[in-house]
């Protein structure tokens, strides 16, 4: 039997939940009978850096020791590798929403900026985070035509005014709070899986 390289990255502050919840997912989606090549076939992992970092560093520092063979993660029999990653966006949810909004995906500016302000102002976006774009991904329109006073509606200048709406915003972490961040958003796992 050979042995490959793999690397999957699980997101979770936990690295025993994101280890079970990335495990699990290769298994149902490799199987469950061994020799996958993929992180389904490791029992456990062993934390190389739980200093988070960046992905793009976490992969790097992965390649390079599997590349050096490193012992920590050298044996196909043996546990994964795992770094703690932070990124530097994340995407933040926003329940119950009512506003207007000429556009939904991307938000328009106005709009975005409303529920930004919600979403601060619920302690979802700290004052180190910049929102960058969002979309209301439900609504329930507040105030529906009937079909046929939608036909003569002008075309110019749509709004939506909604309610019971959710929405998705992209923040981005200040330099300063990203260097500070002890937490990690989630784990790289990594190292070599017989197949």
């Amino acid at each position: 039997m050979g042995a490959v390289t793999f690397e999957v990255y699980a997101d979770g502050a936990d690295p025993d939940a994101a280890f079970d919840a990335a495990r699990q997912a290769a298994q149902h989606e490799h199987g469950y009978g061994g020799y996958t090549g993929t992180l389904a076939d490791k029992d456990g992992y062993l934390i190389i850096t739980a200093t988070p970092i960046d992905p793009d560093r976490a992969a790097t520092l992965a390649a390079d020791l599997i590349d050096r063979a490193d012992p920590r993660v050298d044996d196909k029999w043996g546990p994964a590798g795992a770094i703690a990653v932070c990124h530097p966006t994340r995407t933040v949810t926003i329940d119950d929403l009512a506003g207007t909004a000429t556009n939904t995906w991307p938000l328009d500016e106005q709009a975005l900026a409303q529920i930004a302000q919600v979403a601060r102002q619920r302690g979802l976006i700290s004052s180190d985070e910049t929102v960058g774009d969002g979309r209301l991904s439900s609504h329930r329109p507040a105030n529906r035509l009937h079909r046929r006073e939608a036909r003569v509606a002008p075309a110019a200048a749509r709004s939506v005014t909604y309610t019971n709406g959710t929405a998705q915003l992209t923040v981005r972490k200040s330099p300063a709070a990203l260097a500070a961040q002890s937490r990690p958003d989630g784990w790289l796992f990594f190292g070599w899986a017989s197949s």
